[in-house]
């Protein structure tokens, strides 16, 4: 692509993309001084999971932190590669169809960096969260009586959280994604 004079800016693949998406958990830091004790992720082609990692992995490594969080992938119940995977032990992503979610943000049937996640997923011993779709609804409502207008793969993500918490018990000091505007699923 070089001698085409073209540059190829699918930020799946664009390497200066997850300098960017670092800047979340960089950001995060500076602002509370620590990094919280869990942090959930939306997963779905996985650019905001990698960033995430990268930037835990360079704040470990600097001794800004002492030692890596407990990060948990939330992925909804109708299109949940990853969860099927490390359900497995498996170190690829089996191709899944997507059915209809609310959660369609995140509703990735077959990850382009499957095998690259897995491998972060298994060397930090992420765990996960699925997301009950008659759930989400309720998640969004919630939120916006907290003042936060979010879209529904955003909402999904608390929906995820609490469907954690309801499994594990109450999880403190959590970090939980809220990117995304609630105009994006007003329709």
């Amino acid at each position: 692509m070089e001698n085409e004079g073209v540059y190829y800016a699918n930020h799946v693949y664009n390497p200066f993309f997850y300098e960017g998406t670092k800047t979340y958990i960089y950001e995060t830091f500076e602002q509370l001084g620590r990094i919280p004790e869990h942090i959930f992720i939306p997963l779905g082609n996985g650019t905001l999971f990698i960033g995430v990692m990268k930037g835990l992995e360079e704040l470990l490594a600097s001794g800004s932190i002492d030692h890596f969080p407990q990060v948990v992938i939330v992925q909804s119940e109708r299109c949940q590669p990853f969860i099927k995977a490390m359900e497995k032990g498996g170190h690829d992503i089996s191709p899944e169809p997507v059915e209809r979610t609310q959660a369609e943000g995140i509703a990735i049937g077959l990850p382009m960096r499957g095998a690259e996640i897995l491998d972060y997923i298994y060397r930090h011993k992420v765990k996960a969260a699925t997301i009950p779709e008659d759930k989400i609804l309720a998640a969004r409502e919630a939120l916006s009586r907290r003042g936060i207008y979010a879209e529904h793969t955003t909402a999904a993500v608390y929906a995820g959280y609490l469907h954690y918490c309801e499994e594990h018990g109450r999880t403190r000091d959590a970090l939980i994604s809220m990117c995304g505007a609630g105009l994006k699923s007003d329709h």
